[in-house]
């Protein structure tokens, strides 16, 4: 920061520092204070100097000497009252030292006659009451310079002009200048008034804006903090229908939809790595016999019970599927012909030493498998058409058995 910005800124410190008036006084009264310390002050200042140059040039002028200290005590006084709220109290304090002031060769010197000179500063009274004193007091500070200017006028020493004539001069002055003074002060104390009352005004709809936004800024936190959920609920809603087209209602195995999305994935991917892709198609051998002897709803028993066995015998990597009925499909990424056989094996066997009494005594489920992999096909429906191949085959030579493609076991 520069030096004058500096400067400026200790001025106005300083300068807020001397106007400063209580809290709680406000529109035209705190204008009155702030302008009663304003010019009180720089009045307080100038007697120094005016004091020290007349004692200089005039060493007897013993008058305005005593004149200058009286200022001081005012002005000590004036701030004192303003520091406790006595604004009207300080402002008469302060037009009455204007009061003294034509009067003190009478007061100073008793017996001394006053000079013409005097009668002018009379009319200084309501121009100082104009400044600092509310309206309806500026008309008794009038009345009070008009009782200073008839008794200066009875105590004047004789000048080359008519008396007379010059204090009806003066008295015509005064009530000029008191008229004015007197409108003036009014005018001044509504426009402040007005202005404190749409200060007022102003801050009590700038709280009102405040507890609005404060209140609307709550709701918008709130219906976003609802919107929020409600998309949180929405998504997990539509990830679990997602899910939920995907998914065998039955036995909550993934279904054929899922299967034809997955499939294509992978056939790619083996594609690309050279890895092997296996398929295995199950069907549980003469399903339909059991549905027609014990129900569609022992049916469905086995179904869940079968859907469970070749799930818990099946790796991590691979991903049974019901195709439908009660035809399962197995997907096994990165699996070769011989390592596919091996797991579909293991699957055949779990279903076969399954135990089913407790769904219908004497019961037995067995299934059939067909297995292909991408070394026999370069299509997924290729691939899939092949498994199909070999479970027809393991079909009609027995059931109950694993069938490869031919090119992938040798």
């Amino acid at each position: 920061m520069s030096t004058g910005a500096q400067v400026l800124r200790a001025g106005r410190e300083w300068s807020e520092r001397l106007l400063a008036v209580p809290a709680g006084v406000t529109g035209a009264e705190r204008r009155r204070a702030r302008t009663l310390l304003g010019v009180s002050t720089i009045l307080a200042i100038v007697v120094v100097p005016v004091v020290v140059l007349i004692r200089v040039t005039v060493p007897d002028d013993n008058q305005t000497v005593l004149l200058g200290l009286l200022g001081w005590v005012f002005y000590g006084a004036i701030r004192w009252l303003v520091g406790r709220r006595h604004a009207v109290a300080a402002a008469w304090l302060f037009v009455g030292y204007f009061v003294l002031l034509p009067l003190n060769s009478l007061f100073i010197y008793p017996g001394d006659v006053a000079n013409a000179i005097d009668l002018v500063f009379v009319t200084l009274v309501p121009v100082a009451a104009a400044v600092v004193l509310p309206a309806r007091h500026v008309l008794a500070a009038c009345a009070i310079a008009l009782a200073e200017l008839l008794i200066l006028a009875a105590f004047t020493e004789e000048v080359a002009f008519s008396l007379a004539e010059y204090t009806a001069y003066v008295v015509v002055l005064l009530c000029i200048i008191s008229s004015a003074s007197y409108a003036l002060t009014m005018i001044i104390d509504r426009a402040f008034d007005q202005a404190d009352h749409t200060r007022v005004e102003a801050e009590r709809l700038a709280d009102e804006l405040q507890v609005a936004n404060a209140e609307l800024e709550q709701r918008v936190r709130s219906r976003t903090n609802e919107l929020a959920d409600a998309l949180q609920r929405e998504q997990r809603l539509s990830a679990q229908l997602a899910e939920l087209s995907v998914r065998d209602s039955l036995t909550g195995l993934h279904n054929r939809r899922h299967m034809d999305e997955t499939i294509d994935q992978m056939f790619r991917f083996a594609m690309r790595s050279n890895n092997p892709l296996s398929v295995a198609v199950i069907d549980l051998d003469d399903f339909k016999r059991i549905n027609d002897r014990h129900t569609h709803m022992v049916g469905d028993q086995v179904l869940r019970r079968a859907a469970d066995v070749l799930a818990s015998s099946i790796r991590g990597s691979d991903e049974l599927v019901r195709m439908g009925g009660e035809e399962f499909a197995l997907l096994m990424p990165g699996t070769s012909s011989l390592e596919a056989v091996t797991v579909c094996e293991r699957m055949r066997v779990a279903l076969e030493q399954c135990a089913w009494d407790d769904i219908t005594p004497g019961i037995v489920v067995t299934a059939s498998f067909g297995v292909a992999t991408t070394g026999t096909a370069r299509e997924v429906p290729e691939l899939v058409r092949s498994a199909d191949e070999q479970l027809l085959r393991a079909k009609r030579t027995g059931k109950n058995r694993v069938l490869c493609a031919e090119a992938e076991v040798a």
